[in-house]
């Protein structure tokens, strides 16, 4: 079946802004299943090797975790069909953290303490924030669904990104309306946290470079309801492009704002908000005018073959086309590579936390999932491309193939 009649088949008619949009977000609570034990595959014999994934399951506007862990088993599975890590399987263990930073903790301390994981994933910038010293001091490597800077900046850091980070696709995207769209009126919409502000920074200096100024740079918060004043200050600026960041529901704000004021501009943001949650709060209303900066493969292209036929086979009824769930395969691919390194280290035994450490401080990684990454004892920042998807026809399609980003992450020291 073609991508577009995947999409279309999840794709309403477009909603209500306003209080529609705001019971759409609402609605989303207690619809995805809790978050399950079960082990991704017992294929291989040999004791398994644990991966926690600390997810979203139940926040409101925001439960990626089904689709996240589903991406995670599904390149479990194909790893462990084929017999594991030298006999090892990878099984899954999760909790939900609701993409509460004050919930996190705690399902840090079930995954690491409880469950006796190797490694984990965090769903969100804030969540890994909150868990980060906590995972730093148990010496546990860990991933994260966002690309936040400050998760890296600690030489002492066990985050790996393995995506660019928010800063590089912030220069990406605002590039690509320079030299690809023709557009030099060019707004900034930021949220003040470790998603909103590297993104603009990252698109100030790439307009800064092209000796360009920012038509507007405004600033709204996830927590408000309303976000008139932005988007009138936006329109009044002439912004053509505006560079926007962060996951559908907070987007939302400032793209149900404008809608109401007959504002239209295009948008572009990064992979957090490429998934079928900005088709179902949007509808067709952002068809053709949403672009996003990503470093992910396409989840219908051939690259991505066996992405979909094990995510298939998993039979969690997550599409494909959910921007998550290519989020946790993704991650999985390089968490196979270090698992796989560390099990070398080990001489084929169980690795110690110390072990996967050390084989996630020395690795390259290089598949058509992860855009090549060199993880360094001082370098744990992701691939240094991206490419640029747009929402069109009911699908994330290809606008601009991958590339350098123009502006590179620099950790202290």
């Amino acid at each position: 079946m073609k991508s577009q009649d995947r999409f279309k088949r999840r794709l309403t008619a477009a909603l209500a802004v306003g209080a529609g949009l705001m019971l759409a977000v609402s609605g989303c609570a207690g619809g995805s299943p809790a978050p399950t034990d079960a082990p991704t595959s017992d294929a291989g014999g040999g004791e398994p090797l644990l991966f926690g994934v600390m997810a979203s399951y139940t926040a409101s506007g925001s439960n990626s975790g089904p689709a996240i862990e589903a991406g995670f088993r599904a390149r479990f599975d194909q790893l462990n069909a084929s017999g594991g890590i030298q006999g090892h399987p990878i099984e899954v263990v999760t909790a939900d953290d609701a993409l509460d930073p004050a919930k996190a903790p705690a399902a840090a301390r079930t995954l690491v303490e409880d469950k006796g994981v190797l490694a984990t994933t965090t769903s969100g910038s804030g969540t890994a924030v909150a868990v980060q010293p906590y995972l730093e001091q148990q010496g546990v490597l860990a991933f994260t669904g966002g690309a936040a800077t400050p998760l890296i900046e600690s030489p002492t850091s066990t985050f790996r990104l393995d995506k660019a980070t928010y800063y590089e696709l912030g220069g990406r995207i605002t590039q690509f309306a320079i030299d690809e769209l023709g557009i030099d009126k060019i707004g900034i919409a930021f949220t003040p946290d470790a998603v909103g502000e590297p993104t603009r920074d990252g698109a100030l200096a790439v307009l800064d470079a092209a000796g360009l100024e920012p038509t507007a740079v405004v600033e709204y918060t996830t927590g408000a309801t309303d976000a008139s004043a932005q988007a009138a200050q936006l329109k009044e600026s002439g912004a053509e492009f505006v560079v926007i960041n962060h996951i559908p529901s907070v987007e939302g704000l400032i793209i149900n704002a404008a809608e109401k004021i007959d504002y239209h501009p295009i948008y572009g943001g990064t992979f957090a908000a490429a998934n079928t949650s900005m088709i179902d709060l949007f509808g067709d209303i952002l068809d053709g005018r949403h672009y996003f900066a990503t470093s992910w493969a396409l989840p219908f292209s051939d690259d991505a073959a066996d992405f979909r036929e094990w995510l298939e086979k998993g039979g969690s009824g997550v599409d494909p086309g959910d921007g998550d769930a290519m989020n946790g395969w993704t991650q999985a691919e390089s968490v196979v590579a270090v698992y796989t390194k560390a099990v070398e280290i080990a001489g084929g035994a169980v690795p110690t936390r110390e072990q996967v450490i050390q084989a996630a401080s020395d690795i390259e990684i290089d598949s058509p999932y992860v855009l090549g990454i060199s993880w360094t004892p001082t370098d744990f920042t992701g691939p240094n491309k991206a490419r640029v998807t747009v929402l069109k026809d009911g699908e994330f399609q290809e606008a601009d193939p991958p590339k350098e980003v123009p502006v590179k992450t620099v950790l202290p020291g």
